[in-house]
């Protein structure tokens, strides 16, 4: 019988908002694919320590970096310190961002600018701060995941600025695909309803509504969005750039 192959052997990988949910199930698949990943967190330092330990005592390698990616001085120092570890990054995943019920749930006459400021500048220029850094850290071969939402796809009637800045995330996808090519590739998934800290936001009847609108009839896992993650990140998807795949059990469908 021959040898489990691991997809990101060799590499190494930067998961941003990684001390909990997504993030931190991408930075736990990456892992047991290989790779050395750096978990990124902003403030919840025991959660990200938890991630880390989570990944050595299994046998993979992982430390955590403390950035807010929405300050450029952070993010430098974040990647310096990569580039002094490591001398290189294979693998970049743009997942922190802005987590705030009382955004996602504002009506329109109480949407203010420090709500745009807030979702943008790390939504956004975060994530781009990430990227322009990575970039220079990235070999060819190197691969960029940004996270977008259907709501670009589709519209809703909530969290208007959060689908307004993951709009932003996929244009930059395609942007960066091509200037970066042929070097790096760019790619995003778009998630649908996957079971975090969001649902907490719901109420059991809006949650009932939502759950009965996807067609598998149920919420995604962070561990099945983890699953595209590596496909992105590894040589499987090395003709693949510029796109987007849609995880959201069918809700969409368009």
């Amino acid at each position: 019988m021959s040898a489990l192959k691991l997809r990101l052997k060799g590499k190494v990988a930067l998961v941003t908002g990684a001390s909990r949910g997504i993030g931190a199930a991408i930075a736990r698949a990456f892992a047991r694919e290989g790779a050395r990943v750096v978990v990124n967190y902003r403030s919840s330092e025991a959660e990200a320590k938890d991630v880390v330990r989570s990944i050595t005592s299994s046998g993979g390698s992982a430390i955590s970096i403390q950035a807010d990616v929405a300050q450029p001085a952070q993010v430098a120092r974040m990647f310096d310190a990569i580039s002094k570890r490591f001398h290189r990054l294979d693998v970049l995943v743009n997942c922190a961002g802005v987590a705030d019920g009382s955004i996602w749930n504002a009506e329109l006459s109480e949407i203010t600018p420090d709500m745009w400021q807030r979702v943008l500048s790390v939504d956004v220029v975060g994530g781009f701060l990430c990227d322009q850094r990575a970039a220079t850290l990235m070999k060819k071969g190197g691969s960029m995941i940004n996270i977008s939402s259907t709501p670009v796809l589709v519209g809703d009637e909530q969290g208007l600025v959060y689908a307004c800045a993951k709009a932003a995330v996929l244009t930059k996808t395609k942007m960066l695909a091509r200037i970066l090519a042929p070097s790096i590739r760019v790619n995003c998934m778009i998630l649908g309803s996957i079971e975090t800290g969001w649902v907490d936001w719901l109420t059991p009847e809006t949650l009932r509504s939502y759950t009965s609108s996807i067609s598998l009839k149920r919420l995604g896992k962070p561990e099945e969005v983890a699953s595209v993650a590596v496909f992105f990140a590894s040589d499987e998807s090395s003709y693949i750039t510029g796109e987007s795949i849609v995880v959201d059990g069918g809700d969409v469908l368009d």
